[in-house]
């Protein structure tokens, strides 16, 4: 049996939480193009304070890579595996695309519906799919869907394309509101209605995505006339009152595991899904680089995961980490020992997180020409438009944290080895991909409140 499984069972008998699943429930909270700089924990003066309590009370994972860009992310965190092999690598899947996580793979929900969690819901954003009941997320694992099927939805009208895109389970949900809000509330509701069993609750805030939206309540937080500040500040304004707003939901939400007694036994990741937007409000700032772009600005985030009743500590960790490892993790805390439907990217991180292990040696494929390890990355050119690099960028993390200085003529080895590495994963080609944004946008009219017709 898996030693953590082991170790949680006796920390669980020996802590008088016996009474609760042996088995942790799993609360992933997942913020949307939410900048490196923009929580209290890395300076910010954006209100976060519960946020950083969970730092505080956590790990902070300093070096957590995600993918830059939305999809690609989400697919990656449901499966354990690197998008590109799913054909979701470049581009996110807009309104007009038929396109979604191929339906063969194997989700996170479905491993723990195996591992007796009878409860698996997604509360808020999905962009994995709305074309088909295939692509729906109750068709892959998830016990609850409440929320929205695309992205950057309006965050009091919940349309998208002029049409509602807000539902509950299969059918259209009528509640009005500001959607963080709903989404926060609705996740209450599933705590306090799952809390006898071992539950997975996956919240995928939309916040602080544009459209720039906010609550009169919470821009008064940072300004008392807006309409007074410059365009620029305004967007600040109101990016900083939107995650002030999804702040005060991840404290409600913590605030429910207390209230039912479960808080030490559940397991709690929180990340961004990729960096801040250029010219959004938000900042990456001291990291290079921006969403769409594999500096670190685009992809190293914002990261804390914290469960009581296994990691008992608080630190920040350096360790390479990231979105495709928290599947293998969850996997090995479980003591799950059948083999993945599909081979994993992602490594287990858990000995890193307990302190059994100072450092897990490993290259890190970021996406479009670029891998990252604890000391280096390389970014090839041509891979992504967004980067305009004209020949291949080789940094070294431990003199240049800040990737200004191209040190691959010192470097030849190191530089021809992350090459290999990386041209293997870059030419993985899926039967399907998803194919540019903006291809069939042209004429493109929304179906009705996003109701899915085809099977």
């Amino acid at each position: 049996m898996n030693t953590l499984k082991i170790s949680l069972n006796l920390l669980l008998a020996s802590s008088g939480l016996s009474a609760q699943p042996s088995r942790p429930n799993i609360v992933i909270i997942l913020a949307d193009d939410l900048g490196w700089a923009d929580v209290g924990f890395h300076g910010s003066p954006i209100q976060t304070p519960h946020l950083d309590s969970l730092a505080g009370e956590g790990i902070q994972l300093n070096r957590f890579y995600t993918a830059p860009i939305s999809s690609p992310t989400r697919a990656g965190l449901m499966t354990g595996r690197y998008p590109g092999r799913l054909g979701i690598r470049t581009a996110v899947i807009p309104p007009w695309r038929d396109f979604g996580l191929d339906p063969e793979e194997e989700l996170l929900p479905e491993m723990l519906e195996k591992a007796g969690y009878p409860n698996r819901a997604i509360i808020g954003k999905w962009h994995l799919g709305h074309s088909r009941k295939a692509y729906h997320p109750m068709s892959n694992g998830f016990t609850h869907f409440y929320g929205h099927l695309n992205g950057a939805i309006d965050y009091f009208s919940h349309e998208r394309e002029q049409q509602l895109d807000w539902h509950n389970d299969w059918e259209s949900s009528y509640d009005r509101g500001y959607s963080t809000d709903l989404i926060t509330d609705e996740a209450v509701t599933c705590i306090d209605r799952y809390r006898d069993a071992p539950f997975f609750l996956y919240v995928a805030y939309n916040a602080p995505h544009t459209p720039l939206q906010a609550k009169p309540e919470d821009i008064a937080l940072y300004t008392g006339d807006i309409e007074s500040l410059s365009e620029k500040e305004k967007k600040q304004v109101l990016y900083a009152a939107m995650v002030t707003c999804m702040d005060k939901g991840v404290g409600k939400i913590r605030e429910a595991l207390r209230n039912n007694g479960i808080d030490q036994n559940t397991l709690v990741i929180f990340f961004s899904d990729n960096g801040a937007e250029p010219g959004g409000g938000g900042s990456n700032l001291p990291l290079k680089g921006h969403k769409f772009q594999e500096w670190d600005g685009g992809l190293r985030v914002p990261a804390v995961i914290s469960f009581p009743a296994q990691f008992r500590r608080s630190c920040q960790i350096g360790q390479i980490t990231g979105f495709v490892d928290i599947v293998p993790t969850i996997r090995a805390m479980l003591g799950i020992e059948t083999e993945p439907h599909r081979p994993l990217d992602g490594i287990d991180i858990a000995p890193v997180l307990t302190g059994a292990q100072q450092q897990i040696k490993r290259d890190f494929y970021l996406g479009c020409g670029a891998t990252v390890n604890q000391n280096y990355k390389l970014i090839l050119p041509g891979k992504n438009e967004s980067m305009n690099i004209q020949s291949a960028v080789l940094l070294y993390y431990p003199s240049d944290p800040w990737e200004t200085v191209n040190v691959i003529t010192g470097h030849p080895q190191e530089a021809a080895r992350l090459q290999n590495v990386t041209e293997k994963f870059d030419a993985m080609e899926p039967d399907l991909k998803v194919a540019p944004f903006n291809e069939g946008r042209k004429g493109f009219i929304a179906p009705h409140e996003w109701k899915i017709e085809k099977d």
